[in-house]
């Protein structure tokens, strides 16, 4: 992905978790000198419920007005809250089409896939009361399915989700994904002066740690501020977490979509999906 020109598109619905994603999506912005699209689906039902596709129904929907005046309220307080972090090109796209409303998923995997060099930023969760006991039904669906990079950002007030990001750490395993992973860390960490640091999970007596770190370096490319590595030991979905959320600084994790040996699965494993819900900073997953 070096040297592709990138659009951060932020999917925002006015909750804590979208504010704090334009916080990650405005550095983000900045890394790569790209424009910002701020993204709403228009809910076809009551907002409580609006995470849950089948709840969406157009025949519920109120005064298409009054949801309009709501969508542009949405639109103009996460364009106020990134114009206090930056100023840059930002393009607002409203999707009201009465086929996206049963499925705001769906909405905006068609929207993110069409936009080439697309990084798409989002909150874990929405304002649906529902939503908070899942990983949030859209964000879950976005990662799933869209090509783009898909970063999910947790509103939790913890030191590695504070302010803008200081490190980025990227679990590896020498797959193509994960080097993919590598790549777009770099990009990343060189525009914004920070380092990387690069973790190798071993399950049990399992080897092959040096070649994969060696890989993983490789694709990282030189990052002036410094790369670190770091071997654990244990069931990768609970030890990474741990450490992961053991960070004391502001941490960006990127990682691969899928893995391989202990870590392959046939779409999101257990590791990732875990740090995805669990973990208390942003976490990038790279198809």
């Amino acid at each position: 992905m070096t040297g592709e020109a990138h659009t951060i598109v932020v999917p925002v619905d006015g909750s804590e978790h979208s504010d704090r994603a334009i916080d990650v999506a405005a550095q983000l912005s900045q890394s790569f000198g790209a424009g910002v699209q701020l993204l709403h689906v228009m809910p076809a039902g009551p907002a409580e419920f609006s995470d849950i596709p089948g709840n969406r129904s157009v025949a519920s929907d109120g005064d298409l007005a009054a949801k309009r005046s709501a969508a542009e309220q949405v639109i103009q307080r996460a364009k106020n809250h990134l114009a206090e972090k930056l100023t840059c090109k930002v393009e607002t796209r409203v999707l009201e089409d009465p086929e996206h409303q049963h499925d705001p998923a769906n909405a905006i995997i068609q929207e993110v896939d069409a936009n080439p060099g697309a990084i798409v930023v989002m909150g874990s969760r929405g304002l649906g009361g529902i939503g908070r006991f899942l990983l949030g039904s859209v964000g879950d669906a976005v990662v799933h399915k869209a090509h783009p990079p898909v970063t999910l950002v947790h509103a939790d007030e913890h030191p590695a989700n504070t302010g803008e990001f200081k490190q980025i750490l990227v679990p590896v395993d020498g797959s193509e994904h994960s080097l993919r992973a590598t790549r777009l860390a770099g990009d990343i960490a060189r525009s914004n002066n920070i380092p990387v640091q690069l973790v190798f999970c071993r399950e049990g007596d399992a080897t092959g740690s040096f070649p994969a770190l060696i890989e993983s370096q490789e694709s990282l490319g030189e990052v002036p501020a410094g790369v670190s590595t770091r071997e654990l030991s244990g069931a990768p979905e609970t030890v990474l977490l741990d450490y992961v959320n053991d960070q004391a600084q502001p941490t960006l994790v990127i990682m691969g979509r899928r893995g391989m040996s202990g870590w392959q699965e046939a779409l999101l494993g257990s590791i990732s999906r875990n740090l995805l819900s669990k973990a208390c900073c942003p976490v990038m997953v790279v198809r």
